[in-house]
């Protein structure tokens, strides 16, 4: 159709919203100002419609532009779903993948996983994000990442469009440094943790209770740098709460300790990836050994 509207009048329009001027858009499209002017005559003629109007501001857009830049988003994550579905399905010894992870997953699979995976594949390129789990879902309905492993609860999360692969569940625990004054009490009551400060990783939605547990005092320090927070737990007189997995390394090697109190709190974590992306063998290879390390810890 002649009046059509493609991906390039799109970028123009938003570049020309964007900056507010037909000279700072053409150093975005890489146009000269007369080439620009033209596309622009040329698409408000084939619309028969204005899309922009000169105010003292500058080039301002209409209703109409707004409109055409605004429906356009959920086509352009669709184009990059299938540039990104060609690509994957014609590269395995290079080519690119993104990888989005929750923070606890960073710490705990993460390592193994992306160590494996770069010993077994050839001269590719790995982009790894970390965020919450509302931040990948969103980054993940927008095809910007192809893989990600967070903080999901599987039955918040049902879509026939989407592949979930449980990864690890695990129990919350509170653990403490060695010779924390806690570990003298002959019994280890509610009363005895509400007496310290309490440090944990920001709360995400895959956390659940099962059961009644002590009432966990206010938490002094909410943070997601675990590494940080586990040497500040070792150094001070804190009690910190978190999957048991996240402080195996500090239990095996004496840093920390566990705290004798059930809080029956239950942590889960979960694979997100498209049927499309898992048909292509880098995802595949990448989704395989992320399986394969899950149940590892599990064992």
């Amino acid at each position: 159709m002649e009046n059509m509207v493609d991906i390039s009048d799109i970028k123009l329009i938003q570049a020309i919203m964007r900056s507010g001027s037909l000279s700072e858009a053409c150093l975005v499209l890489n146009l000269s100002q007369p080439t620009l002017s033209r596309k622009l005559t040329r698409l408000e003629d084939a619309l028969k419609a204005k899309l922009f109007h000169r105010s003292p501001k500058g080039l301002q857009p209409t209703d109409i532009a707004k409109y055409i830049v605004r429906e356009a988003e959920p086509l352009k994550a669709q184009l990059r779903a299938m540039m990104r579905y060609v690509e994957l399905a014609t590269q395995l010894e290079a080519g690119a993948i993104n990888i989005g992870v929750g923070p606890i997953i960073e710490q705990i699979l993460l390592p193994e996983a992306l160590a494996r995976f770069v010993d077994k594949t050839g001269a590719i390129q790995i982009s790894v994000v970390t965020e919450d789990e509302l931040t990948l879902l969103e980054m993940f309905e927008a095809s910007q990442l192809d893989v990600i492993i967070g903080p999901i609860d599987p039955a918040h999360y049902r879509d026939k469009d989407i592949i979930m692969r449980p990864m690890i569940s695990d129990d919350i625990i509170a653990v403490a440094g060695e010779k924390h004054p806690i570990f003298s009490c002959d019994t280890i009551s509610e009363d005895a943790l509400a007496q310290y400060p309490l440090a944990i990783p920001k709360t995400q939605g895959s956390i659940t209770q099962h059961g009644k547990g002590p009432q966990l005092p206010q938490p002094k320090l909410i943070f997601d740098n675990y590494s940080l927070l586990k040497k500040i737990t070792r150094e001070r007189d804190l009690i910190c709460a978190g999957p048991q997995a996240l402080f195996k390394e500090e239990l095996d090697a004496g840093g920390l300790r566990k705290i004798d109190i059930s809080l029956n709190f239950f942590w889960q974590s979960a694979l997100l990836v498209r049927p499309e992306s898992l048909a292509t063998p880098l995802v595949a290879h990448f989704v395989e050994i992320c399986e394969d390390v899950a149940e590892k810890i599990r064992s």
